[in-house]
């Protein structure tokens, strides 16, 4: 075997930058779950829609809570045997409720 001699200082990039690894299964399902872990994109929205100022005011963090919340509840739903629920948004005085119920099956 030949010996190589590896030359000091180099970052990362350049010691592989010749290097052409071999697809593998294991390469192919870390690319699969990379693809799967990208954050999905953000609405489309033009300024001067009326949906996009109501949007406004649900920040990330109150969109996360929101989020976190209702997926409590559907395990909760899932626990009882219940497979999908609805939400209804209701104004009560100054205070929005969200209310969930269990799907009816037709």
């Amino acid at each position: 075997m030949a010996k190589f001699k590896i030359k000091k200082g180099l970052s990362d990039a350049e010691m592989f930058k010749n290097v052409v690894e071999e697809e593998t299964f294991e390469t192919a399902m870390r690319k699969g779950e990379a693809e799967s872990k990208r954050p999905a994109p953000l609405r489309k929205s033009s300024s001067n829609s009326q949906e996009a100022f109501y949007r406004e005011f649900l920040t990330e963090k109150v969109e996360t809570q929101i989020g976190k919340l209702l997926l409590d509840i559907k395990m909760e739903y899932f626990k009882d045997g219940v497979g999908d629920f609805s939400i209804q948004v209701k104004k009560d005085g100054r205070n929005i409720v969200i209310e969930t119920a269990p799907k009816k099956i037709k």
